[in-house]
């Protein structure tokens, strides 16, 4: 689609038009005051040949075309494209990932942290997923990190997304900072819609923030939170390398998962829970996610004063055309003087 800037501008197009026929009618009554710039090399006699008369006219209608690219060129053309399947676009999604050494436990193929590393793969590639929104990405253990900006580049998501490994962050699960970060990058963007989605085995053991506290900052920012339990309770295989020390350990782990814990913390920030404890569990929740999409995207995002701000979209690509028209003008135009010049009097 060609949308102008100054639409009213393409009423000088009409000028070669007008032109035409105001050269007809003096034809007709004769002319009062003859321009001898009007036609190169003199006038058309009587006996001209038929080439002459041809380029003469293929001349006048390069120079009309070149009138009119310049016309449409001061109304500043641009071609407007419409992004395609960006049903979340305005949206912020953050996803903070618990990288504590627990989440290399195996009772999730192949481990907890790689099925929620798939299930983030996953939405950000299906039709239905990310589809426009802006994507960051929080790692935690005992600490907490930005591990990637909200960005509609997913290519960079996905490079990003794998550096996270059991233990980056040391060795602890301090959720309420994960949280917190999270919170930082909502309320920072002023995005239209934001979702956080936390994907934790939920044992929270370190930290100076408390989740309750983190999740409750995530709602006064108008963001929708998700927490998403991953793993489940007893004695898992583990396999762990501990990535400062190199030291490696297997053997079975006595998963301390606590459903409780992470259901509190979806409660405290008006969210909702839902618990995977296999792959198949997980892809189950892309539909879960794409639903509160769906929900933000009616009900916009609420800036925790009670307004609410209309739901986002995206910005259709614009491609200004004007420099185009420009040197199509001016290539038109050279081509009717040259064709004039040689073809109608010379150079001289």
């Amino acid at each position: 689609m060609i949308a102008f800037d100054h639409p009213l501008a393409l009423a000088l197009c009409l000028a070669p038009a007008i032109a035409a026929v105001a050269a007809a009618r003096g034809r007709k009554r004769g002319r009062l005051l003859a321009l001898p710039l009007d036609v190169w090399g003199g006038a058309v006699s009587a006996g001209a040949p038929t080439p002459w008369r041809a380029a003469r006219a293929a001349s006048a209608l390069l120079f009309a075309a070149a009138w009119i690219a310049l016309s449409v060129a001061a109304a500043g053309p641009a071609s407007v494209a419409e992004p395609a399947g960006r049903a979340n676009a305005g949206a912020d999604v953050v996803f903070v990932l618990d990288a504590s050494p627990s989440m290399a436990a195996q009772d999730l193929e192949p481990t907890r942290l790689d099925a929620a590393k798939a299930f983030v793969r996953s939405w950000l590639g299906s039709p239905d997923g990310a589809s426009g929104a802006a994507v960051g990405l929080v790692a935690f253990g005992a600490e907490a990190a930005l591990a990637c900006p909200p960005t509609v580049d997913y290519a960079v998501v996905a490079e990003r997304l794998e550096l996270i490994r059991p233990g980056i962050l040391g060795d602890g699960t301090a959720i309420g900072q994960g949280l917190a970060s999270a919170y930082r990058q909502v309320e920072a963007s002023g995005a239209a819609r934001a979702l956080v989605v936390l994907l934790s085995d939920g044992e929270d053991n370190v930290g100076l923030v408390h989740p309750a506290d983190a999740a409750r900052a995530v709602a006064g920012s108008g963001a929708a939170l998700l927490v998403v339990g991953v793993g489940s309770r007893g004695d898992v295989p583990i396999d762990y390398v501990d990535p400062d020390s190199g030291r490696r350990m297997s053997g079975a782990y006595r998963s301390g998962f606590d459903d409780a814990a992470l259901a509190a913390v979806a409660a405290a920030g008006g969210g909702e829970y839902r618990s995977a404890d296999d792959a198949k569990g997980l892809e189950a929740l892309a539909a879960a996610l794409g639903d509160t999409m769906s929900e933000l995207a009616a009900s916009g995002r609420s800036d925790g004063g009670g307004r609410v701000s209309a739901p986002g979209r995206a910005d259709p690509a614009r491609r200004p055309l004007g420099r185009a028209m420009i040197l199509a003008a001016m290539a038109l135009a050279a081509v009717g003087w040259a064709l004039r010049a040689l073809a109608l009097g010379g150079l001289a």
